[in-house]
């Protein structure tokens, strides 16, 4: 048993590097102070020059610090502050995620702890064992006990491939509730669907190429700040994962889409380049930005790696803590139908 979790653990490294050689992506290389108070001088002077005078920050809002002070939740509101979308006044909301991998039992199933910036505990996430696909549980005990109702938050489940994910909240499958039910019944029982996300396939037997392709589904916010509530009993008609696969050219309005934005080939350095605005520091197959069809010139979550087992993660509304951890999560996992 023992020789078959060192050969489990020695897998697990082979991949994590070779998937990291293959489909990187690097952040964007920073300049020095010099380079950039030169580079700020000469484009006030074309601004100047062109009689245009606004405000103006080359560095991006990227670099600026949340104005958001999570300490200011109350332990009584914390679940509902983790489950709600961030809020407008908010701004970017700047967290970290630190992986534990430390014991034969983190190694194999590794424990992820969310924090703010300023080191506010979260939540956590564990890998559940004896399951045939991957399936995290989500916490608000630094434990990370899914046997504790109080702090459980969700979990999140993969399809076999690690390809197609889904967030849900506490609650029963709609496949083991009693049919004879009460419709009312079924649904008051029913799990929530939080966030889904697909992972593009490559072709079997071929080497994939490049960084990973993401979407992203959630639940639509409607313009007072309330989630759309997903419950279902038939999540292959009308789940998020369902709604997500949809015509293109009739959109839903029950659902908010994004998709990670496409990083570029920088011909100098031979890689996948992204800026992330000093926020990531580490090449990684991990590290993702999210956008909007609709709103492409906003980051609306970025994720990415600073230290061996640390990663930055930042998200806006309409996005919650919770969809925020989950999306993130799924990254880690080893695709077997995309990598």
């Amino acid at each position: 048993a023992l020789g078959k979790s060192l050969s489990n653990l020695s897998t697990a490294a082979a991949e994590e590097e070779e998937e990291n050689r293959r489909g990187a992506v690097m952040p964007v290389a920073q300049v020095s102070k010099e380079e950039e108070e030169q580079r700020r001088r000469s484009l006030a002077q074309e601004l100047s020059n062109r009689g245009i005078c606004p405000e103006y920050d080359p560095v991006g809002s990227g670099d600026q610090r949340s104005a958001f002070d999570v300490s200011s939740v109350a332990p009584a509101d914390m679940r509902a502050f983790l489950h709600s979308p961030a809020p407008k006044h908010a701004g970017v909301v700047q967290c970290r995620i630190i992986r534990d991998r430390s014991g034969i039992s983190t190694k194999l199933h590794p424990k992820y702890t969310m924090e703010s910036d300023d080191k506010i505990f979260l939540m956590t996430a564990q890998k559940q064992v004896k399951n045939k696909t991957s399936n995290y549980a989500i916490s608000m005990s630094k434990s990370g006990s899914s046997k504790d109702p109080e702090g459980f938050l969700g979990k999140l489940r993969s399809d076999f491939l690690g390809i197609e994910w889904c967030a849900y909240s506490p609650g029963l499958n709609p496949a083991k509730i009693d049919p004879k039910m009460p419709t009312a019944h079924q649904l008051q029982q029913v799990r929530e669907e939080l966030m889904a996300v697909q992972y593009t396939a490559s072709k079997w037997g071929a080497t994939a190429k490049g960084p990973r392709k993401m979407s992203v589904a959630i639940p639509s916010v409607t313009p007072g700040g309330e989630r759309l509530v997903c419950r279902t009993m038939t999540p292959q008609a009308d789940g998020l994962l369902a709604l997500q696969k949809g015509p293109s050219s009739n959109p839903t309005q029950q659902i908010t889409t994004y998709t990670n934005k496409p990083p570029k080939w920088n011909d100098q350095i031979g890689a996948y380049v992204l800026n992330f605005n000093k926020r990531v520091t580490e090449a990684s197959v991990k590290n993702f930005q999210l956008i909007s069809s609709t709103d492409p010139e906003t980051v609306y979550l970025q994720f990415g790696r600073v230290g061996k087992e640390v990663f930055n993660l930042d998200f806006r509304h309409p996005i919650s803590p919770f969809q925020a951890f989950a999306m993130c999560l799924s990254s880690f996992d080893y695709k077997l139908g995309c990598e």
